[in-house]
């Protein structure tokens, strides 16, 4: 059986650390990720925005260190940043007036052929993304 891929964003992954609305979805998709049809696509941007949001909302070092060594445990398919990647994903940004970087995770789903999980709502007009908060 083919593995399933999907992408998630930032704002899903920081929500395994977070109690927040839909917490209990994002951790129910990470659960998900044991499972062996099932792949989590980010880029390694990702690791930033999350660490630097968790940051933000007053995680102490170890806590910090602690999301760190999970998120690089977990099996996510990390991909790396490419000029091609590049180039799709300022098109993107133009194209639905969003922000670059969350133009990367649509780009990202796009390039992969798989929806993009998020719980953005700035992102819900756009094809293929699905909305945490409907999974």
């Amino acid at each position: 059986m083919e593995k399933q891929e999907k992408v998630i964003d930032a704002s899903v992954i920081v929500k395994w650390f977070l109690n927040e609305e839909n917490s209990d979805k994002a951790r129910e998709l990470r659960t998900e990720l044991t499972k062996e049809d099932l792949v989590l696509i980010v880029p390694d941007l990702m690791f930033l925005e999350v660490l630097n949001t968790l940051r933000y909302k007053r995680a102490k070092k170890d806590a910090l260190i602690k999301a760190n060594k999970i998120l690089f445990e977990l099996g996510l398919k990390i991909e790396k940043i490419d000029k091609e990647t590049l180039i799709k994903t300022i098109e993107n940004s133009v194209k639905y007036n969003i922000t670059v970087y969350d133009a990367l995770y649509v780009s990202m789903a796009q390039l992969h052929n798989a929806s993009l999980i998020t719980a953005d709502s700035k992102l819900y007009k756009i094809p293929n993304v699905i909305a945490l908060g409907k999974i």
